[in-house]
């Protein structure tokens, strides 16, 4: 792109980002459940934190799965972390693998560091392009491809581990740019008990959260319900040969802010009864 381009990209993106927050301040979102019943959050637990007035609740569009009374636990054994990159900084590309040859592509870039674990699941395939904006209406006019990313995520149980994966970006003609991985090697250990999603619902409409995010979890559209595992890993210069590294049930409420555009973002309720 020429200086005029940058320019033009530049306040188009600058218009974008205006536009999409005038979008996301005009949404009020309804409520949570398949009737969009409007459900404001309270501060009613003694664990959830502080919720300011202007809260506008949580919607559910899917129904509530089926809630098991138990689930595996497992411990965790070991951490296996990882990661590479060409040293290049990504960079707009004649051309980038389609979605479809993208995930054998990234088996045959991960050969050198060993294969893919037998619970990986392929999660996601996208192409990643830097945009080019109309300064007027904020409408994309143009994409320039930079690289096609590739994520595993971990299974067991039939459910994913939240915070383990393997992510994957492939240049031109499929060679690696970036890779890393964050998995764990689990071993089961008899069963615990879980709350009923109904439950979890509960803890969510009080943003009773395992992890609450760095922004205000008001005004998410939740789009899929489903349980899982979060992994909470110790750093190792801080043992004392008594703490353990964690594997957490949990219940899952994958979240979209209306307007935005976004994946959706995991809202972690802590699934462990008692």
């Amino acid at each position: 792109m020429d200086a005029r381009e940058l320019t033009v990209t530049g306040c188009g993106i600058l218009v974008a980002v205006f536009a999409g927050g005038c979008l996301v301040a005009g949404f009020g979102v309804l409520g949570i459940d398949g009737h969009r019943a409007t459900y404001p959050v309270t501060d009613g637990d003694a664990g959830a934190a502080a919720v300011p007035a202007y809260n506008h609740g949580i919607t559910l569009d899917v129904p509530l799965p089926a809630s098991p009374a138990t689930v595996p636990y497992y411990r965790v054994v070991s951490v296996l972390q990882d990661s590479a990159e060409n040293g290049i900084a990504p960079a707009v590309k004649a051309q980038i693998p389609s979605v479809e040859d993208a995930p054998e592509l990234a088996r045959k870039a991960l050969e050198p560091y060993g294969k893919l674990p037998f619970d990986a699941i392929l999660e996601k395939t996208g192409q990643v392009t830097m945009k080019k904006y109309n300064p007027f209406t904020g409408a994309v006019e143009k994409e320039f491809p930079q690289y096609t990313q590739v994520v595993y995520r971990q299974y067991v149980n039939g459910s994913p581990v939240i915070n383990s994966k393997i992510s994957v970006a492939l240049g031109e003609s499929g060679e690696l740019l970036d890779y890393s991985k964050d998995w764990y090697v689990l071993e089961q250990d008899g069963y615990v008990p879980v709350i009923s999603a109904e439950e979890a619902r509960e803890k969510l409409k009080k943003q009773d959260l395992l992890l609450r995010p760095q922004c205000c979890v008001d005004g998410y559209n939740i789009t899929r319900v489903q349980s899982g595992y979060y992994i909470t890993v110790h750093s190792p210069y801080a043992r004392d040969g008594k703490t353990a590294d964690t594997c957490t049930p949990v219940w899952i409420f994958y979240g979209i802010k209306t307007g935005t555009g976004s994946d959706p973002f995991p809202l972690l309720v802590n699934a462990t009864r008692g």
